[in-house]
């Protein structure tokens, strides 16, 4: 018998819902074709170090993409428009085209560019350059997000930059360092809010550094958006809080990411609270933050962050061969103050760093400037001191000072003191600052750093207490708040009308969220959601919004051909049902539409994913559904594989090795087998 189960509310949030204004375009002819004018300079393009005469573009005239590179001849440097050519691979498109000449052709031509002090014979990464030049200046408290296709005649990367007019430099590293291939890619680059210093200089243009090494390349470029916005105005159910310490001084979730440290990426990984002493040994500076109970506070359980003292210690000042020197007028022996811990320890003739001893909250979430945040906790110790601030990546991984002000502004007395920053009633600082973008580019920090300041004296002991560090959804990713591995499933999908399923293991899931059942799922808030794959074409479709409605167990969600989450019945209904008998497993099934289109021919696979929600947290399922035939080939393909028994959630391969990051191919999980694509 045919079973259809009706999608109840799969109706996407549009972008408008919750006070969001839509996108604008600040380009002209981002697809580089019809007759827009983008074919010739209307501008003035000078010789090497004089400026553009942009008060000749006019509406009509109006120029969006800019290039400082050489003519063949390469006897001069000259800045213009791009040149609009042929995409090599298909005649019918046009992109915009830079050829970016080696390090040795500019030394052969004479004319590489200045320095930064003004000094001319440099091959720097901006001795070539591809600028998007808006229509108007961006105001501040403007929401810009970047788009933008590109390949290469061999790979590379470029460097991105914030400027003026074209040419006028204001920030670096502004959008990090995006990778490019020999094939044609769409980099979305990090959306941010405009900050006043950077509406002060004149925030126009984006600047794409393209001489990252020493050979030469030609860079193809298309279909480029650069968009801004207004602020949401009023945050609803899409600006809800979400908060990162979800076990409060438990939590323990594992961080892991990404930064750009120096120009270079840097990887972390780390639980939400660590604690870093750089008197011990170097393998054992960083650790995670233990957790006891607070000294004479029976059940009052805190991090404790132990901290030395030091003392300072007059000591004679030995010349380079050890001997004594005297003062000149009072003959004298010589002396001088050495900086010792409290274990005896040289530190040196400087008093010690506020920051040799820092603890650390770090959150799955990479923050933005002008984003809301609300971070509350508690502090005390045995000695009154202060705490410190900075903004990292991981620990350790340094970005910027002073993020929430300077140590007096958290003194830190014997009893409990509360602070509470960001979207309070009483504190006036109610967004991420700009400083979190700089100075190493605006890709976001994830932790916040403690500077536990040492004192004079006998050693010290930190206690806090973090309450809360909450986001809203805004600009929370579904990736921020996935817990867990996701699980890879397998589902068949039969060209006729029959049903298909299959029972899934549901308790790496449940101990990821720490119950036993799916109980916790009946508060009408938490369920099954449908993730869209990626993100639409359509410039007005926030990515934020790309789950669809809660659905409960018991009903199903339509996938279309290409994974993505679709409104109606012409497609593959997954349905999902928990009714088993102890309450670990899922039953997933799926049903074809006869009357839908062919979504299946012989051999074809469509991937979607689906989340299991509990307070605004994930745990997600990938599944790839198959028709039959490619379902049987599958089967043939594992069913001598000899399954290797696992119980803790690990991954390994089919030769019993443990794998962190599995490429495509068959895996072994909990004791079954998956694929990935």
């Amino acid at each position: 018998m045919k079973k259809l189960f009706t999608l109840l509310g799969v109706v996407l949030m549009a972008s408008t819902a919750f006070g969001q204004t839509n996108w604008t375009s600040v380009i002209v002819n981002g697809d580089f074709e019809g007759t827009v004018p983008s074919y010739e300079a209307w501008a003035t393009a000078p010789d090497y170090n004089q400026d553009y005469d942009f008060s000749s573009l006019t509406p009509e005239t109006w120029n969006s993409f800019w290039v400082h590179e050489w003519p063949g001849d390469q006897t001069k440097q000259l800045r213009g428009t791009t040149t609009i050519v042929e995409d090599p691979a298909d005649p019918t498109n046009h992109c915009a085209k830079v050829v970016i000449r080696s390090r040795a052709e500019g030394e052969a031509a004479g004319n590489l560019t200045k320095d930064y002090t003004g000094n001319p014979g440099t091959y720097g990464s901006w001795d070539c350059q591809f600028f998007i030049y808006a229509t108007q200046p961006i105001p501040a408290g403007k929401e810009i997000r970047l788009q933008l296709k590109v390949k290469a005649e061999r790979e590379g990367t470029f460097e991105t930059q914030n400027h003026s007019l074209p040419g006028t430099y204001i920030d670096a590293n502004a959008y990090g360092t995006p990778k490019y291939t020999t094939e044609w890619q769409t980099l979305k680059l990090s959306e941010f809010t405009v900050s006043e210093d950077q509406a002060n200089a004149g925030f126009q243009s984006i600047a794409f550094n393209l001489c990252t090494d020493e050979d030469a390349n030609v860079l193809y470029l298309d279909d480029i958006k650069l968009q801004i916005r207004d602020p949401k105005t009023d945050d609803g159910d899409a600006g809800a809080w979400i908060n990162f310490m979800r076990k409060g001084i438990y939590s323990m979730d594992n961080i892991k990411g990404v930064g750009i440290v120096d120009g270079k990426e840097q990887p972390f990984e780390c639980t939400n609270y660590t604690f870093q002493d750089l008197n011990k040994p170097a393998g054992e500076q960083q650790q995670p933050a233990p957790v006891v109970e607070v000294p004479g506070e029976a059940g009052v359980m805190a991090v404790h962050i132990p901290v030395r003292g030091y003392y300072i210690k007059e000591v004679e000042d030995l010349d380079e061969d050890g001997n004594q020197q005297f003062d000149d007028e009072t003959g004298e022996v010589k002396m001088k103050s050495v900086y010792y811990w409290s274990n005896g320890d040289s530190i040196g003739t400087s008093a010690p760093a506020r920051w040799t001893c820092q603890f650390f909250v770090s959150t799955l979430h990479k923050m933005v400037p002008g984003e809301k945040y609300r971070f509350k906790f508690r502090c005390k110790a045995d000695k009154p001191t202060s705490l410190g601030t900075q903004c990292h990546y991981g620990p350790g991984q340094y970005q910027s000072y002073n993020t929430f002000g300077d140590e007096s502004a958290f003194p830190v007395g014997t009893d409990w003191t509360t602070f509470e920053l960001g979207d309070f009633e009483q504190n006036t600082s109610k967004t991420i600052p700009s400083s979190v973008a700089k100075p190493q580019g605006n890709v976001g920090c994830q932790t916040i750093t403690f500077d536990c300041v040492p004192l004079e004296g006998d050693d010290n002991n930190f206690y806090l207490i973090v309450d809360e560090f909450s986001f809203t959804e805004k600009y929370v990713l579904d990736a921020d708040r996935t817990l867990g591995t996701p699980q890879d499933i397998v589902l068949p999908v039969s060209a006729g009308d029959d049903e298909k399923a299959v029972q899934i293991d549901a308790a790496p899931m449940l101990n990821t969220f720490e119950v036993e059942d799916f109980s916790f799922l009946n508060n009408g808030k938490d369920g099954i959601k449908l993730f869209k794959l990626k993100a639409p074409d359509d410039p007005e479709d926030d990515p934020i919004e790309s789950f669809s409605t809660l659905l409960p167990w018991t009903d199903g969600g339509f996938v279309g051909a290409d994974g993505q989450v679709i409104d109606g019945e012409n497609g593959i209904n997954i349905r999902f049902n928990d009714e088993t008998i102890d309450g670990t497993k899922i039953d997933l099934c799926t049903w074809n539409n006869l009357d839908s289109k062919n979504i299946f021919a012989d051999g074809n696979t469509v991937k979607t994913k689906l989340a299991v929600s509990q307070s605004g947290w994930y745990y997600v399922y990938n599944i790839t559904l198959m028709s039959d035939k490619a379902y049987e080939d599958y089967l043939a393909g594992i069913k001598d594989v000899q399954v290797i028994k696992s119980n803790n959630g690990a991954i390994y391969d089919l030769m019993g090795r443990k794998v962190s990051k599995p490429g495509k191919g068959l895996y072994i999980v909990n004791g079954k087998k998956y694929f990935q694509k």
